[in-house]
């Protein structure tokens, strides 16, 4: 491993978009589905782009080396539940149980009877890929922004990126997304959820201690929960995800407001989101 050059969160972003578009992308291309032995594995090469573009990014040297000293390092420590607290734990369940379960109790046309484990392969595809995905979104672009801009802005900047990632799902049959339909209210709604529930995963990272197996287990723990519980109205679950938020960033706003410099940095503040 190069050392010396730093995180680069915006070669991450851009190439993990890159990466995911363009295998995705020939899924969509070729009009293969979610079910077709050539989709699922472009989807799930796809799907693995955080990881991957974070893993190169640090074995070539884009990254601290007072953090992770191979990129074998960096995932190690980024999947480590032995890096959470009992009490980062539980706060953990307490706000998969609001975004999860809000929704349903709020949407009155929920089937609160109708609780359900959704198809085995499902609740292993959310887990394990929304696990895999926050190394990436979380302990790498995270990271490597807020040392330049204040962690809300860091957040909803890898937000935006985060919802653009999702689009090419959007055109493969069978995907989750394609069943919301593109352009409808409900693609409006997940869309703008990933944007506003960003800042959650920006405040649990930093409230935890830069711990990013938080937000692998928030993000994974997510995904199970909803595939187990019935489906909400999107533009609800959206209000919950902003709801939760706005609650987290007012509460934290002293310390989100301003960016998180390397332990090493002399600055209490970095100049610019550049």
């Amino acid at each position: 491993m190069s050392h010396g050059r730093g995180p680069a969160p915006w070669l991450f972003l851009f190439g993990a978009l890159g990466w995911t578009w363009t295998l995705i992308g020939l899924a969509a291309l070729s009009g293969q589905s979610a079910t077709d032995p050539a989709g699922l594995v472009l989807l799930i090469c796809g799907g693995l782009g955080p990881v991957i573009v974070a893993s190169v990014l640090v074995s070539r040297g884009y990254w601290d080396a007072a953090l992770d000293r191979s990129w074998t390092a960096f995932l190690v420590r980024c999947l480590d539940p032995r890096t959470l607290s009992a009490r980062g734990y539980l706060v953990i369940i307490a706000l998969i149980g609001c975004v999860a379960l809000g929704p349903v109790v709020l949407d009155p046309a929920a089937d609160l009877a109708g609780v359900a484990a959704g198809p085995t392969t499902f609740l292993i595809i959310g887990a394990v890929f929304g696990a895999l995905e926050e190394p990436g979104w979380r302990g790498y672009a995270q990271e490597g922004l807020q040392r330049r801009c204040s962690v809300v802005t860091a957040s909803l900047l890898i937000g935006l990126f985060w919802a653009a990632w999702h689009l090419p799902l959007f055109f493969v049959p069978g995907t989750y997304q394609a069943g919301l339909g593109l352009g409808t209210a409900a693609f409006w709604a997940f869309m703008l959820a990933l944007v506003v529930g960003s800042p959650v995963y920006g405040w649990l990272y930093n409230r935890l201690g830069r711990v990013a197996f938080g937000a692998v287990l928030y993000h994974a723990g997510g995904n199970v929960a909803r595939e187990l519980l019935p489906d909400a109205n999107p533009v609800i679950a959206l209000g919950v995800e902003a709801a939760l938020a706005a609650i987290l960033v007012a509460a934290a706003w002293r310390w989100m407001r301003i960016s998180r410099p390397s332990a090493t940095a002399g600055s209490s503040r970095a100049p610019s989101c550049r």
